[in-house]
Formats: structure tokens, C-alpha cells, sequence
């Protein structure tokens, strides 16, 4: 009897060791949920800033302060986008799925056509580009800042659709 229950025991940790990811990043540039590492918009946050910003550091002339301060601004205005549209796909999928009841739970309920909220999703990153703008405001002179709205490139507020794809694209499904 105790070879048995030994035997199973072993069996057992042997499948729940084979089902845990082997380390690195996970297939789809995906992070796992709950885990010690960061999501994929605060991992790609400070790079895309840094790139951004050096592009246009030179024509707005930059001091050192400035530079690090929308470079800061940049790349917090990219988490906090990413995050709330991530928040939005994720209530989307948890529709999609019968909400909190489960799948066995929707056999009984009518099924009804869930669509993602688009728009709901545009005022919250729009709220977000807004409450950014006024930060980049202070930080830059007023010369700097009408030449910072001019840039293409440097403000979110036209790449909703493209930042949006790119959530829905690496946020994994948990339900």
C-alpha cells in the first residue's frame, strides 16, 4: 500500500513539474498572471520612451532634467494606457466567457452577442492622453511644448487603434 501512494505521489509531482512554464518568456511575448514578472507594456515602457524621446530631444532642446522627465512621462503614459486597455480586453473576455458563473453555467443562460467596448476604452485613454498633456505642459517651456504637439510621433492620442491591437495581442486569456 505504501508503494502505491508513493508511486502515485511521485506520478503526480512529476505531471504538475512538466506543466510549469521552463522559464524566459512565455510564447507570444505573453507574461503569466500573478508571477514575479512584470507585465509586457512595463517591460517595453522605459525602451520605447528612451526612443522616442532621443529622437526629438535634439529638436526641442532638451535640458538633462527635461529629458529625463518626459522620458519618465512618456514611458508612465504608455503603462497607464496599455494597462487600462488591458483591464478593458480582460472584462471583454470575462463576457465573452459567462462572466463569473462559469461555462457550465451558460448552457442555461440565453446567449447574447458581447462586443467589445470601444469606445468606453477611447474615453478612458483619452482621459489618460489628457491628464498626460497637462504633465508634459509643465515640464517643457511653451516653445517646447507647441513644438512637442507638432511632432508626429510623440503624443499617444492618435495611436489608440495601434496600442489597442497590440494589448489585445499580448494579453492572455484567463478565462
Amino acid at each position: 500500500m505504501k508503494k502505491l501512494l508513493f508511486t502515485i505521489a511521485a506520478c503526480l509531482v512529476a505531471v504538475i513539474a512538466t506543466a510549469q512554464p521552463m522559464g524566459g518568456r512565455p510564447m507570444g511575448g505573453r507574461m503569466p498572471m500573478g508571477g514575479a514578472n512584470k507585465p509586457f507594456y512595463e517591460l517595453e515602457s522605459d525602451s520605447i520612451a528612451n526612443a522616442r524621446i532621443q529622437d526629438v530631444a535634439g529638436y526641442l532642446d532638451l535640458t538633462e532634467k527635461q529629458f529625463d522627465k518626459v522620458i519618465k512621462l512618456y514611458a508612465q503614459e504608455f503603462e497607464e494606457l496599455c494597462r487600462n486597455l488591458q483591464m478593458s480586453v480582460r472584462e471583454y473576455q470575462m463576457m465573452q466567457n459567462g462572466g463569473f458563473r462559469g461555462r457550465g453555467m451558460m448552457a442555461a443562460q440565453p446567449e447574447t452577442e458581447v462586443k467589445f467596448d470601444t469606445e468606453g476604452a477611447r474615453k478612458i485613454y483619452n482621459q489618460i492622453i489628457e491628464k498626460f498633456d497637462k504633465r508634459y505642459k509643465k515640464a517643457l517651456n511653451e516653445d517646447q511644448y507647441a513644438k512637442w504637439k507638432e511632432l508626429p510621433g510623440t503624443t499617444m492620442d492618435n495611436k489608440f487603434s495601434s496600442i489597442l491591437q497590440h494589448v489585445k495581442d499580448n494579453t492572455q486569456s484567463m478565462f
